[in-house]
């Protein structure tokens, strides 16, 4: 077979080309320190990691969702303790009420200090995150939950011997029972909010009933029996222990009503951690797959480099010494 000087070139100039091809896709690879750098590279490889970092960039939004859930439930959980240890403290002054050694100088005395404590609570169930959306308004969160009314007592929610009658409430709500839900997983909608008004509000007692009267009408018909003089008028005075003795069933129910929401907060805040330690575990499994499928064995890349660079240096002098034959030097 005649070979043709062009057929020389040709062959030399394309080893040549070939090798120095492959030593730029492992420069690039060493540079990038990925082994796959474009889809040609692998293809199916490619195609695996894509998905692999879909699915993990999903988990990483859980996390997000994890992170901001445990936030908001933390900061109601935070207010749900303030408003317990609020109740104890009313709840601890009624009982020190239904002394009847106390004269209506006590009793009144007593009410100015429940007074306060009734206006600790309209002010935690008024609490806003760091964004100013209130935490207890429903979906609602830049309305103000609760209001005082102005209106005078007594304060109920419904009279049971009436229902006809409309609410006269010592405290307003102007949300809605709703509440907000972020997606912490990918069968997970958790509840981050709580409606203001099963917290205060519609109080149920252990067995689920709903009490007539929130937690604000409870504690304001106190202050405005106890301050009431009955020491002339004995009608008053037979009836404030058993005006005392429902007024502590409301706030036992409340107190018990707010440990229960705070319990189930508790609880989601519990397996917000679960859901947290199993994600970090995903998130790390997607890594590693993703780094076995991509990622460059720099060992095996620097030993190909070397390789090629051996090849590409004799490739060159072959065709260096290929292409200056000639007839003449065989003379």
């Amino acid at each position: 077979m005649r070979i043709s000087t062009n057929m020389i070139f040709n062959s030399g100039t394309s080893g040549i080309l070939n090798n120095q091809a492959a030593q730029l896709k492992t420069y690039n690879q060493i540079a990038t320190g990925r082994r796959v750098v474009t889809p040609e590279d692998d293809p199916v490889a490619a195609s695996q990691v894509l998905v692999n970092i879909q699915a993990q960039e999903v988990n990483k939004r859980y996390m997000e969702n994890q992170g901001q859930a445990k936030d908001s439930l933390k900061l109601v959980e935070t207010q749900l303790n303030t408003t317990v240890n609020t109740m104890q403290e009313i709840l601890d002054k009624t009982i020190q009420a239904g002394n009847t050694t106390l004269n209506d100088a006590n009793r009144s005395a007593i009410a100015t200090e429940l007074e306060e404590r009734l206006k600790e609570l309209v002010s935690v169930a008024n609490s806003q995150d760091g964004n100013g959306h209130y935490l207890f308004s429903g979906y609602q969160s830049t309305v103000r939950p609760f209001n005082v009314s102005g209106t005078s007592g007594p304060y109920y929610s419904f009279d049971p011997t009436d229902l006809t009658l409309p609410a006269n409430n010592y405290v307003s709500f102007n949300g809605d029972q709703g509440t907000r839900e972020l997606q912490v997983d990918a069968s997970r909608q958790m509840p981050i909010s709580e409606s203001g008004a099963d917290i205060f509000m519609r109080v149920r007692d252990r067995n689920g009933n709903v009490s007539n009267q929130s937690i604000f009408d409870t504690v304001q018909n106190l202050v405005d029996t106890l301050k009431k003089p009955v020491a002339n008028d004995p009608v008053a005075a037979a009836a404030l222990p058993g005006e005392i003795s429902k007024a502590l069933d409301n706030l036992y129910a409340s107190k018990d009503n707010a440990v229960r929401v705070r319990s189930s907060v508790g609880a989601r805040l519990s397996e917000l951690d679960s859901l947290g330690e199993a994600s970090s575990d995903i998130d790390v499994q997607y890594s590693s797959i993703i780094s076995n499928l991509r990622d460059l064995d720099y060992a095996s890349a620097l030993s190909d480099l070397s390789k090629q660079q051996v090849q590409l240096q004799a490739a060159q002098k072959a065709f260096t010494t290929v292409s200056s034959l000639n007839l003449f030097s065989m003379l």
